[in-house]
């Protein structure tokens, strides 16, 4: 038997919660979640189940009236508990972050040359400025930005949305980070230039050996370019497990709920479908008051009276270790998907 593998990072027992005037919303809810050096691990969830959040707290991005519990171990440090200038040399240099919306991460008044040289110097104090620059003419010309000298002298707003989402990258990537956290960063491209993007990702990921962290809502990007799941509802983890296994054996009534209403191409383009695409029914739980049961018991066409009074654990299965789930129904892939296809 091989030894088991440790962990790049480890996020334990992860709690946030958010001070609002309307009450506390508990947002993340005791996640536990390993990530291993060289993989693509991909993060998927409805809008509000806490995927972004989970990861700006490993760094340190979480809003003022946020509040943490539990830990996020990396390289013998608690990330939540390291002051400012203990993270700072961490963030943006060993753990890089790629956002959804280049035009709210770069900033409007300096050119991309200030902002990448930047970035480079805070971490690499002895790089000389020309050094430094030849060094970001090399990462723009690696994520595929023709005539890069030129366009360093630009402004953010006269380059494209997929030439600002490829800033976003070179940025992230100059100091050789070991982890790459990606928050939805084709979400807002049209899908040539998101293929575009995540042919790039694709490329520099096993290039430089470094482990991938994608948040998405897009099933179809995950089963593309990562090699494990974990799939987030109300703020916890409903199904974890390596991708394939996932995606075709759910053994969770969300993630089976999710795989449903994902829109799939037919495979004859002279096909047409009158099959309704499915919604997943009703609405996630309010936060603020979270429910006592599992959470997406109101919603699951499987549930039954256990459900709604305890909230079950994340355990592995019985035939499979590797991946877990936290769902009381032990029923298999296509008997869950039968009760999903008639309702409760």
């Amino acid at each position: 038997m091989s030894a088991p593998r440790t962990p790049l990072l480890s996020i334990k027992d992860l709690h946030i919660e958010f001070d609002t005037p309307d009450g506390t919303v508990k947002a993340v809810n005791g996640i536990n979640i390993d990530l291993f050096k060289g993989e693509v691990l991909g993060i998927v969830g409805e809008s509000g189940s806490g995927k972004s959040q989970s990861w700006m707290a490993t760094l340190g991005l979480l809003a003022e009236n946020a509040s943490t519990s539990g830990a996020v171990l990396f390289d013998d440090h608690n990330l939540l508990n390291l002051p400012t200038r203990d993270l700072n040399p961490i963030r943006g240099n060993r753990i890089a972050m790629v956002f959804q919306d280049p035009m709210t991460s770069l900033n409007p008044y300096l050119t991309v040359e200030t902002q990448m040289i930047e970035a480079l110097r805070i971490h690499q104090k002895d790089m000389s400025k020309p050094a430094a620059r030849q060094r970001c003419i090399q990462m723009l010309d690696r994520v595929a930005i023709p005539d890069a000298d030129r366009r360093l002298k630009q402004f953010p707003h006269e380059l494209s949305g997929g030439m600002r989402q490829r800033v976003m990258i070179a940025l992230a990537l100059l100091n050789d980070p070991e982890i790459l956290i990606a928050d939805e960063p084709t979400t807002a491209l049209d899908v040539t230039i998101q293929a575009e993007i995540l042919d790039i990702l694709l490329a520099l990921q096993p290039e430089r050996g470094m482990a991938v962290v994608f948040i998405t809502h897009a099933l179809g990007v995950v089963a593309e370019i990562c090699s494990r799941v974990c799939v987030m509802y109300a703020g916890q983890l409903a199904e974890v497990g390596p991708v394939e296994d996932v995606f075709t054996d759910a053994r969770h009534p969300y993630t089976l709920s999710l795989l449903k209403a994902t829109p799939r191409a037919a495979q004859d383009t002279t096909e047409q479908s009158n099959e309704a695409l499915y919604a997943i029914p009703g609405a996630p739980p309010n936060m603020r008051m979270p429910p006592q049961g599992c959470p997406f018991e109101p919603r699951c066409a499987c549930a039954n009276s256990e459900c709604s009074q305890e909230n079950p654990k994340l355990e592995p299965l019985d035939d499979a270790p590797e991946r877990l789930k936290a769902c009381f129904r032990q029923q298999s892939s296509a008997e869950l998907t039968e009760a999903l296809n008639h309702g409760r």
